[in-house]
């Protein structure tokens, strides 16, 4: 998979986030799906070293050094990243309970190649799906898989590199899909609150909420990206951003840092939806 090497500027309306100082954004981190092939390898790869070692004590030294690391990672991997899964696992169940989000959930799915995972929605009922173009770049064919366990093959039928969009074709879908509805006419503010569903980190179909802070300007790619307050993480690449109405009004592909008042918070990138409905007539 490509990285790219992005910078952001500051681009947000002063009157709009109603904030003093302007803020500084920091290079984005695009949401790549998981590597774990590349991480077996190198662990493949310790282990043969260590095998090589002839002596005893040598190997007794590394036996123990690795003990002593497991067992810290075992005592201080609650704070370091049970309680971010906890928080966002909780509000997902609490937005669940919401009619409307368990619907919204239905038209997610995992976007599956075999370099890993992201997230797509589908927006007909026979069968298209979008995602970003990093999830599946250079692949012509992707499996998805819905909330309820059932599993497809998807064509790619569009992938775009500059706006990071692809859209996916379902081969041969046995029955009409739910579908989200797009937002035809862009009429968010900053402040909008938004819902965000998708596949962070080692879960699945996880809603979240947020805000809108605004667009800014991302190097390599060819329009402004929405900035949001919202949990976002690895896994997160294709996620929708719905409004309270139920449409999609964006689509998550990266995070970054901004700087305001010698503070830094993580924010969410995606991509405009309107920019996506052009895409669809070339289809």
């Amino acid at each position: 998979m490509k990285e790219r090497e992005q910078r952001t500027q500051g681009d947000i309306d002063r009157e709009e986030t109603g904030k003093e100082e302007e803020p500084v954004w920091e290079e984005p981190d695009f949401l790549d799906t998981d590597e774990d092939e590349a991480d077996e390898a190198e662990e493949r790869a310790y282990f043969e070293r260590k095998a090589r070692a002839r002596q005893r004590l040598k190997k007794w030294i590394a036996v123990t050094a690795i003990a002593a690391m497991l067992g810290n990672v075992v005592a201080f991997w609650p704070m370091l990243y049970n309680m971010q899964a906890i928080q966002f696992l909780a509000i997902s169940r609490k937005l669940s309970q919401d009619d409307s989000i368990a619907r919204y959930k239905q038209s997610v799915v995992v976007v599956g190649t075999e370099d890993g995972k992201g997230t797509g929605f589908v927006i007909s009922p026979d069968g298209y799906i979008v995602t970003n173009h990093h999830v599946i770049d250079g692949k012509q064919k992707a499996f998805v898989r819905f909330s309820e366990g059932a599993s497809h093959e998807a064509e790619v039928v569009i992938s775009e590199e500059t706006l990071d969009l692809a859209v996916l074709k379902i081969v041969s879908p046995e029955s009409e899909l739910p579908a989200l509805p797009l937002e035809r006419e862009s009429q968010w503010r900053p402040g909008n609150p938004v819902y965000v569903i998708g596949n962070p980190l080692f879960f699945n179909h996880i809603a979240n909420q947020g805000t809108i802070v605004g667009e800014i300007p991302v190097q390599g790619l060819d329009v402004k990206a929405m900035a949001l307050r919202a949990p976002i993480y690895k896994g997160n690449s294709g996620s929708p951003v719905i409004n309270e109405n139920g449409e999609v009004i964006g689509v998550v592909f990266a995070t970054t840092q901004v700087e305001l008042g010698g503070e830094k918070e993580k924010m969410g990138l995606a991509i405009p939806i309107r920019h996506l409905i052009p895409l669809l007539g070339s289809s």
